[in-house]
């Protein structure tokens, strides 16, 4: 800092302090020792928090920097205002996917990143469809799901209270898709009516608990059925009433039209997520069903290889065998991860 400024500061301070004291030496000593340290001139001064009158000031949240994979959660989604009953999951255990990545932003402790993935439907972002850009087709390690999805991102940003020691919230107001080169690129359009998505993380346990929140507008795909009158024709004015008084076939597949409409799906998420930086320290009671899907990536210990196609698969695809080793997948692809879910059957032992 500029010392002969705050040098200035420094004698203009206690110059009003003794033109004004009323009291003993000792007050003006304490302004003066106070003044030293915000200024920066003393040793007093700790690099992590500045001290005032007792308390300090939190700047170190360094123990949230770190990937977070996803322990326990609980959370459910409307549609349009209404539950979604097949969206709501309630304290599914064990799940070991990746929710997010948390970074520091510059060269402190206290200004947080955090960057999400998950999958969308590609008809939510004008994807697939005729006249569309091809979908991409994204995937997932831990999401079943097949082809027709895109990867989506979000990236939150917050500072941590200077109050609140073990807590940091994050914002996030852009949902991110790749273009065509492969970098991330925000939709503006629909961030300006987008609610703003937050992330409130805190030291909990053995980890940290995240709620996290999503408003989100996507394309809806709405079917038309037409009345099929008797000579051929689709007529989409006539209710069915009429349709069958003119002897036509209501709702008929030749009449089907499928439209996209811009902006017209509105969906909220909210979950509360406890997460760890190492799944074995997930100490809690896992689902007895198989976890629910979350669309996030797997813990590294849960990433599974194998020999697609090879071994017991016996060519067949959707198929690994992950008892093979690299060396001896030679009539397969070897992967690295992602077999978990498509393992065949282990074959028996001699001792079986």
């Amino acid at each position: 800092m500029n010392f002969s400024l705050a040098l200035t500061n420094l004698l203009l301070g206690v110059s009003f302090i003794l033109g004004n004291a009323d009291g003993p030496a000792e007050l003006v000593r304490a302004r003066l020792e106070e003044g030293i340290a915000l200024n920066g001139m003393g040793d007093s001064v700790d690099a992590e928090e500045r001290r005032l009158s007792g308390g300090s000031l939190n700047q170190d949240f360094s123990e949230f920097v770190g990937t977070w994979y996803n322990c326990m959660h609980t959370s459910l989604m409307t549609f349009g205002g209404e539950n979604a009953p097949k969206h709501v999951v309630e304290q599914v255990g064990c799940d070991g996917g990746e929710l997010g990545e948390i970074t520091r932003i510059g060269n402190n402790d206290q200004s947080m990143q955090m960057d999400v993935y998950i999958l969308n439907h590609c008809f939510f972002h004008d994807l697939g469809g005729e006249g569309q850009l091809e979908c991409p087709d994204d995937l997932l390690d831990s999401d079943p799901r097949g082809l027709g999805n895109v990867l989506v991102k979000y990236q939150y940003f917050g500072i941590g209270s200077f109050a609140e020691p073990d807590k940091i919230h994050m914002v996030s107001d852009h949902a991110f898709l790749r273009n065509s080169t492969g970098g991330w690129e925000a939709s503006h359009e629909r961030a300006k009516i987008e609610n703003t998505d937050t992330m409130t993380c805190q030291k909990y346990l053995d980890g940290i608990v995240c709620d996290w929140r999503i408003n989100e507008y996507r394309t809806s795909e709405e079917t038309t059925y037409g009345c099929k009158k008797p000579k051929g024709k689709c007529n989409y004015k006539y209710d069915q009433e009429k349709c069958d008084s003119k002897g036509g076939i209501w709702m008929s597949p030749e009449c089907e039209t499928t439209e996209f409409v811009q902006d017209g799906f509105v969906y909220d998420s909210f979950g509360s997520y406890y997460l760890v930086q190492d799944i074995g320290d997930c100490h809690v009671e896992c689902a007895t069903d198989a976890p629910t899907v979350t669309g996030h990536t797997l813990h590294p210990e849960l990433k599974v290889p194998g020999c697609y196609t090879g071994g017991d698969c016996l060519g067949a695809h959707g198929c690994c065998d992950c008892y093979m080793t690299e060396e001896e997948c030679t009539q397969g692809i070897w992967l690295d991860d992602g077999c978990r879910p498509i393992c065949a059957p282990r074959p028996p032992s001699d001792d079986d």
